[in-house]
Order: C-alpha cells, then sequence, then structure tokens
C-alpha cells in the first residue's frame, strides 16, 4: 500500500486512513498496538479513543523526545487514567503489565528511544491488531507515522500482512518490551523468521550491519526463471535518511554491485552531502542510476516533499534463489544512529507479488523526479546551494 502526496486527500491518506479503517473494526476483547515515533492525526487518535471505549485494548508506545503532540498528550490521559505505576508484575491471562490498569490499555512516552540507547529515539512505525474485520493477528508495518507529514510531506509504503499468528507473537513480545522503556542487553537485537517474512528488530549496539550482509547474498550474474533486467539482477533503492559511516559503506556496496554487473536504480530523499556526492558521481560516470525525488512545491527555500520510504527491492540472484523476487522496507534509514541506538524495525518480503507492487510504486515516484546525470540536471541543480534544508514534519 503506498500513499501519493501529489494526489487528492484519499491519495494522500491512503495509508494513515487504512490504519484507522483496521481499529474502527477492532472488536470489543481485541488489542491494538501501535508504535510510533509521530502522531497528530486527530481521525487516527479519536479512532483509538472510541476503540477503547468500546472495550478495545490500545495499547501505545510512542518517542519521548518529539513524539508529544496534542494528539498524544489527548490520548496518554484517556488510555492512563486508571494506570498504577508502582503496580508490578502482568496479568496471567496476557502477559501485559499490571501497572497499565484493569482496562489494559495506554500511552507511554518513551525516554527517547524504548529498548535503545543514548540519544536513539522509538522510530518505530508498526500497526499490530489481534483481530479487525474478520481477519486476526494482522501487522502493518510502515515507513509512515500517523501524522500530516506521512500524508502529505512524502511516498511512502505500508506492507500488511493477516492471519501470521507468529509474526503477532513476535510484535507482541517486543512492543511488551518497549513499554517497559529499558534495554535488553544482547536481546535488543531480535529476528523472527515467520513464512516469508523475516521481522528485524533494532538497535543492535554490536555486530554486523544487517543490511551489508544482506547485500553480500547478492550475486549480478546467474539469473534465470524470467528475474533480473537482460539477464543481471536488478536493485532499486527508495531512502529517505542516509547519511554518516554506515550510509557511505552501504553506498559503496551498491556501486561494488553496479560495478560488477548489478542493474542499480537508487532514488534519494535526504542524504547527507558525502553520500548524495559519492551516488551522484558514480551516476555522472555512467554507473548507478539515481533520482533526487526532494521538491520545493511553493519555492520558499526549502525541501517539502521527497521520498520518504526506506526500501530496496531484489530482483534476480540472491544467495542460492536465482530468481528471487524480494522486499526489505520498515522504518530504519541508512545511519548509524539508526543500527546501534534506536527502536526501528525492518521485514524483509520475499514475494514476487508484492516485488511487482513495489516496483510500480518505484517507477512512479523515479517519473516524478530529477535524474542525476540527465540533460536537464544542471540547470536545476544551479539553483540548490541557496536552498535550505527539507523539512522533516516526519
Amino acid at each position: 500500500m503506498f500513499n501519493n502526496p501529489q494526489g487528492n486527500h484519499a491519495a494522500r491518506w491512503r495509508i494513515v486512513d487504512a490504519v484507522d479503517n483496521a481499529v474502527r473494526h477492532s472488536p470489543r476483547g481485541s488489542r491494538i498496538l501501535v508504535a510510533g515515533y509521530l502522531m497528530d492525526s486527530k481521525p487516527s487518535a479519536d479512532a483509538l479513543l472510541a476503540a477503547r471505549r468500546r472495550g478495545v485494548k490500545v495499547q501505545i508506545v510512542i518517542d519521548g523526545n518529539d513524539g508529544r503532540t496534542g494528539q498524544t498528550r489527548r490520548m496518554a490521559r484517556v488510555l492512563n487514567r486508571d494506570n498504577r505505576p508502582r503496580a508490578k508484575g502482568v496479568y496471567k491471562s496476557d502477559g501485559i503489565l499490571r501497572k497499565w490498569g484493569r482496562d489494559r490499555s495506554f500511552l507511554h512516552f518513551c525516554k527517547g528511544t524504548c529498548r535503545g540507547f543514548g540519544d536513539g529515539n522509538n522510530h518505530t512505525k508498526f500497526y499490530a491488531f489481534t483481530r479487525t474485520g474478520t481477519s486476526r493477528n494482522v501487522v502493518m508495518v510502515s515507513s509512515s507515522n500517523l501524522n500530516k507529514g506521512g500524508a502529505g510531506k512524502g511516498w511512502n509504503d505500508m506492507y500488511v500482512m493477516r492471519d501470521r499468528r507468529a509474526l503477532m507473537r513476535a510484535y507482541t513480545l517486543i512492543h511488551g518490551q518497549m513499554a517497559q522503556d529499558r534495554t535488553f542487553g544482547k536481546k535488543n537485537y531480535r529476528q523472527f523468521v515467520a513464512g516469508n517474512v523475516t521481522a528485524r528488530f533494532f538497535p543492535r549496539p554490536k555486530g554486523p550491519d544487517p543490511v551489508v550482509q544482506d547485500m553480500r547474498n547478492i550475486r549480478c550474474r546467474g539469473v534465470n526463471g524470467g528475474a533480473g533486467r537482460h539477464g543481471r539482477t536488478a536493485l532499486n533503492v527508495s531512502m529517505f535518511g542516509w547519511n554518516n559511516d554506515r550510509g557511505m559503506a552501504i553506498a559503496r556496496r551498491l556501486v561494488q554491485l553496479d560495478r560488477l554487473g548489478c542493474d542499480v536504480s537508487i532514488i534519494y530523499g535526504a542524504p547527507s552531502a558525502q553520500v548524495r556526492d559519492f551516488l551522484a558521481g558514480s551516476a555522472r560516470r555512467g554507473g548507478v542510476k539515481l533520482w533526487d525525488s526532494r521538491i520545493d512545491r511553493n519555492e520558499d527555500g526549502f525541501f517539502d516533499l521527497r521520498v520518504h520510504e526506506k526500501y530496496l527491492l531484489v530482483n534476480g540472484h540472491y544467495g542460492a534463489d536465482h530468481s528471487a523476487w524480494r522486499v526489505h522496507t520498515g522504518s530504519q534509514n541508512w545511519g548509524k544512529g539508526t543500527l546501534r541506538k534506536g527502536d526501528e524495525n525492518t521485514i524483509n518480503i520475499v514475494s514476487r507479488k508484492a516485488y511487482t507492487q513495489y516496483i510500480r510504486n518505484w517507477d512512479h515516484i523515479a517519473s516524478r523526479s530529477r535524474r542525476i546525470g540527465g540533460p536537464k540536471e544542471a540547470k536545476i541543480a544551479a539553483t540548490e546551494p541557496a536552498l535550505r534544508p527539507f523539512l522533516l514534519g516526519q
């Protein structure tokens, strides 16, 4: 599922509305888990509070640094009304901490990050439902918060999985840990494999970068089964935040894969100058294909529209699979803090259908972005130094 920030109201709010609709169709006695960085959508808050009134257990963890909006404070006043901070232990029936009161509902502002370290953030964006409509164990993983920025300031994605009992158990476990607002040592980084989905939860304070490890499984030749492009593995990236030494390591690997024969195409939203210049250098030499999604819509000097997605698409030779169709997506930007300090959630999906949906989204955004190395680049780029940084808003 994808929004279109350049479309009408329904197109812009498609992801947020989908979450809200799932909330509205959650029956009494079910449980809703929300983990987010920002939330300012009044319809979302209204739907969650209405769910609590009809007997749904509404459980929310929000970043404590940037997540204190009028709507999250409003929800906290209601959801935390019967909390008992001194209570310890868990309810035997559902594993929820006793301090959350008889209604089992709460909104907890983490100390910035929930399970992480130092100045990290709770940057996760997942929404999980034990029941909604006719489905059970529904997990939604997104790049979008439930906020205005997620609707209108960037392109976002959300992948919805239903009837996923094992995944629901994993997300319930991690969400419960996040609500405790403490680190879990070596168990901070967790990986769960359920069918065609691998779910990862960060931070990973030590050890190799899973994204780089994934990229080491990519081979550029030996593609079959109708996959790839012209016999080569095709890689498509749509990435918002991309910076520091981790971001450079990933950028170098992508350029290396291009040199090894992969067909590498990249759209960026908010790279550091170092990452941007490195990728642009490759593009201008005929290497990776590169697009800049940033748009200053009202010419006020701010980039106020760009990709906010964080995905890698792999079509070709991956590990032992010579005809792979993979989507790697989630909440994690490619920066060091998102690996080592803060809460993030990613999913790797093995699915030709999902890949087809995502590559259509990628093509849609590329058609509305500026090609680096293209004939119009020099004219547009000449104005870039005067532009101020993008507005975060997400």
